[in-house]
């Protein structure tokens, strides 16, 4: 409340007892007669209104569509013989749109709340209008003739599906001190905002919600969750825009507002749905969301025109009928996961009390509850959404738990992978070794792996199919079980047999490694066996090898043998296909030429070259340069 207003209601409050003891008029209300239409006439105070139909209890029915949206209200109002002037009239309407009022007392226009048609703006209309009367208009102790000229939006003139006839307009009048009156106005419209309390404070709790949603919706990169941070954001903001409107907004910019947070609220609920319960129809879905476009256009249209016409009539069928096959399909599609076919049971429960509450209003019982002032509908809407979000948070915290013993498990192959697969490999007498090793994720399923012997070193390595931990944990797996091997099997044909049953026997879900395997010596001899990997690179040509097939695909497999010698300063390279499957943005590949041009490099330039053309699969590179005791001291 603003301090000026608040100081002039205390004010108010301090002389309201002396001034009502004067006032009893303000406690009685007049007969009120009404009539549609609109004739100048009528605001005369010798017109004769006796014909007019009479409000009850200050009520009486809106124009029909097929008016044209004036009517008017008279009432003869007895100004309080203590009233001091300057005297006002304050007019109070219960009324859910906005609509344009002219005053008369007397036969002279005291006030005029918005513009009347052919440039119609209508207004958002406070809960008590004060004008004040003129001198000389009206006396204390009098009584004035009061009328009211009213023209209602189109809109205000609908049906709806089930209750045929608009709701009713309720009118008060009473003429007093200005300074009285005005100090009432203020208020109820104080008053009003004071019951929006709970509304509001629910509001800002589950905007609050949605935030903390959203944040961890974008930290998950959880889709469902940003759907639901969403909703959280966007649904208070719907339901409280229609009370918190103040008064003077114009009811075109007021109808653009409402329905583009209801479109945005509508979009939402049907993407929501679909992925919440896993649904894949997408013929439902299209129709679902066919709903609120068709519903949001023509409500635009309607919330927008001034004029009534057939096209409209057809916009407010349209909106309605657009409303109820939306809830009719979204009824349906949580019937349906309730039915167990969806993924949420629990979700579906709490989404069909929304519903619920719909197809009451629509069938003329809508549930109002006095605290906090909010319909079954609204409370429909926020306990759904609260179950939804905490059901949502608790699973995406549990998913966060699982994923953080998963972090703990990679670091720990991680760890485990940097031990058996050095970056800085071990020493080879009369070679130099050069060594890259870039997985594509936290582990890789690369590999490489040298074993000493007494008078040879044993060389392997090899890619595993697949990626990530599982990959990682069969490469650590086969380091493993070829370490235990080479002292039995003194040729790489030998060893890579051995390794092939023992992978066969270990490897029950069809994964396979390729794999090659070579036998140094210090004169520069290399023993190689293949078992589907690339060939190896002699100083920039690749080396023709019999390529048997990988490892763990049949145990009956044997390995041929070659053997190669390098001479002094010749290297020799070794990769995986992590370069040649490179891949750039435009999807151009690294490829098989690009690779030989660069296997002269060193084994990190040849890496380094391969993951700025792309990478996408684990890296590792090895060369071996024949250096003898003569070149090296050289």
């Amino acid at each position: 409340m603003r301090k000026p207003a608040l100081t002039f209601f205390l004010v108010a409050c301090a002389i309201a007892p002396h001034i009502l003891r004067a006032q009893p008029a303000l406690a009685t209300q007049p007969v009120i007669h009404y009539h549609n239409g609109d004739n100048p006439a009528w605001s005369s105070p010798s017109f004769d209104d006796g014909a007019w139909p009479q409000a009850q209890s200050g009520s009486l029915p809106a124009p029909g569509y097929e008016s044209d949206g004036f009517f008017w209200v008279r009432a003869r109002i007895a100004v309080p013989d203590g009233a001091a002037p300057p005297l006002a009239v304050s007019l109070r309407t219960i009324d859910a749109f906005p609509s344009v009022e002219e005053l008369w007392v007397n036969g002279r226009v005291v006030g005029r709340y918005g513009d009347f048609p052919p440039h119609a703006r209508p207004l958002d209309h406070p809960q008590m209008l004060v004008f004040d009367i003129p001198a000389g208009v009206a006396q204390p102790g009098s009584v004035a003739v009061v009328a009211v000229r009213t023209w209602d939006v189109p809109y205000d003139r609908s049906e709806s599906l089930v209750l045929r006839h608009p709701a009713p307009v309720s009118v008060a009048f009473s003429i007093g001190s200005a300074p009285l009156l005005h100090a009432l106005a203020t208020e109820a419209q104080d008053r009003a905002l004071l019951r929006l309390g709970p509304q509001l404070l629910l509001a800002l709790v589950f905007m609050m919600l949605g935030l903390a949603v959203l944040t961890l919706g974008i930290w998950a990169r959880n889709r469902t969750l940003l759907l639901c941070a969403l909703w959280l954001v966007a649904l208070p903001a719907f339901l409280v825009f229609g009370p918190l409107l103040l008064p003077g907004i114009s009811a075109t910019r007021e109808a653009i507002t409402f329905f583009i947070l209801n479109a945005i609220g509508m979009w939402v609920v049907v993407e929501f749905t679909w992925t919440v319960q896993g649904f894949r129809d997408r013929i439902f879905r299209a129709a679902y969301h066919l709903c609120w476009i068709g519903l949001t256009v023509a409500a635009m249209y309607v919330g927008t025109t001034m004029h009534a016409s057939s096209l409209t009539l057809v916009g407010m069928y349209a909106l309605n009928w657009f409303l109820f096959a939306y809830n009719v399909i979204g009824s349906g599609a949580n019937v349906v996961a309730l039915a167990g076919r969806g993924k949420n049971r629990l979700v579906a429960a709490a989404t069909i009390l929304i519903s619920v509450g719909y197809f009451l209003g629509v069938a003329g019982h809508p549930v109002e509850f006095a605290w906090p002032g909010i319909s079954l509908f609204t409370l429909a809407f926020y306990v759904c959404t609260l179950f939804i979000a905490v059901l949502l948070m608790r699973q995406t915290w549990l998913a966060w738990r699982s994923s953080e013993q998963l972090r703990v498990e990679f670091a720990a192959a991680r760890e485990l992978q940097q031990q058996l697969v050095p970056a800085q490999p071990p020493a080879i007498a009369g070679w130099r070794v050069d060594a890259a090793y870039h997985p594509a994720a936290d582990v890789g399923g690369d590999f490489y792996h040298i074993i000493e012997q007494p008078r040879a070193t044993v060389l392997l390595i090899g890619d595993v199919s697949g990626k990530g931990l599982k990959a990682a944990m069969t490469g650590v797996l086969t380091i493993g079980a070829a370490s235990a091997l080479a002292g039995e099997c003194p040729g790489p044909a030998q060893l890579l047999a051995r390794l092939n049953r023992e992978m066969v026997r270990l490897q029950k879900d069809g994964g396979f490694v390729t794999c090659l395997c070579a036998r140094v010596l210090g004169d520069g001899t290399l023993t190689l066996a293949n078992a589907g990997h690339l060939a190896p690179y002699r100083n920039g040509e690749e080396v023709p090898l019999d390529s048997g097939l990988p490892l763990g695909v049949t145990a009956d497999t044997n390995y041929a043998e070659s053997t190669l010698r390098l001479d002094a300063c010749d290297t020799l390279t070794l990769l995986s296909d992590g370069v040649v499957e490179a891949q750039s943005s435009s999807g151009e590949l690294f490829g098989f030429e690009r690779t030989r041009q660069i296997s002269t490099h060193s084994a990190e330039a040849i890496a380094a070259t391969a993951q700025a053309h792309g990478q996408q699969d684990d890296i590792t590179v090895l060369t071996l340069t024949f250096a003898p005791a003569g070149v090296l001291h050289a």
